[in-house]
């Protein structure tokens, strides 16, 4: 399982930075270090890590600046942040916690108890990290099969890509494919996503682009028990949306 997952450290401290990548690596993590903490939302996004150790008092940037724009981004707020820090004050930690950090450790530390720390972490998010980039990959990979099919392609979720079409109101789904004459759109969803309450009102946004504008909806749960509970709320409610239960990547082949 370790083998798997990485873990980004951000500190301008590079002696520790290349004391906790040994220590990390021995104990069979990918570990990407960064003196730079003015990088970490784009190295976050880049590298995907399961967890990402931050310092607060960096030279170039204001690491609780840091972790509000990771939290802020939606393909890094899900990944846990563990502060690392020698801002010790009761102060510092609770605008730690309510900026979204999912620990605290204060410097110096015991590297034992930060390892345990880190475990922890990664136990707690285990769950939404691997959906969320279960996501991003079919994302990615969705993309890179409608554009060789000549679509234009449009994602909220990806920093390359424009959000939506040129004249779009409302709401915006997740990816938005375009070819002269038609346009697609999707959501993502999962178990817990389609149990809020706003998931009706991305319904009802979607069923009334298909309405007036002749978009062709769609959404992709990864679950048949989710599938059958969306395909039960569209009949209800009248919606005009399809519906579509994708276990493995090369199932987006037949859509």
């Amino acid at each position: 399982m370790r083998r798997n997952q990485k873990i980004l450290v951000v500190d301008d401290d590079r002696d520790l930075l290349s004391l906790l990548e040994d220590f990390l690596s021995q104990r069979g993590f990918k570990v990407v270090t960064l003196a730079e903490g003015s990088k970490t939302v784009e190295i976050g996004v880049q590298e995907q890590p399961d967890l990402i150790l931050l310092d607060i008092k960096m030279p170039d940037a204001d690491g609780m600046e840091v972790l509000s724009e990771l939290k802020s981004n939606s393909l890094t707020s899900y990944i846990p942040v563990l502060m690392l820090t020698a801002e010790s004050t009761p102060a510092s930690q609770v605008k730690g916690f309510l900026t979204g950090a999912d620990d605290y450790i204060t410097k110096p530390f015991d590297i034992n108890v930060l390892y345990a720390r880190i475990l922890a972490c990664m136990r707690k998010s285990l769950s939404t990290t691997r959906t969320k980039k279960d996501q991003i990959n079919l994302l990615s990979y969705l993309i890179g099969h409608y554009q060789k099919r000549g679509y234009r392609v449009y994602t909220k979720l990806l920093p390359d890509f424009p959000d939506h079409p040129d004249g779009w109101k409302g709401f915006i789904p997740d990816l938005i494919i375009e070819k002269p004459h038609r346009t697609r759109c999707f959501c993502f969803e999962n178990s817990q996503t389609i149990r809020e309450e706003a998931f009706l009102d991305r319904l009802k946004a979607m069923a009334t682009m298909s309405i007036e504008k002749g978009v062709e909806p769609t959404v992709i749960v990864r679950t048949k028990e989710a599938k059958k509970l969306v395909k039960e709320i569209c009949k209800e409610y009248g919606f005009p949306i399809n519906v579509k239960f994708i276990r493995r990547r090369h199932l987006w082949k037949s859509i």
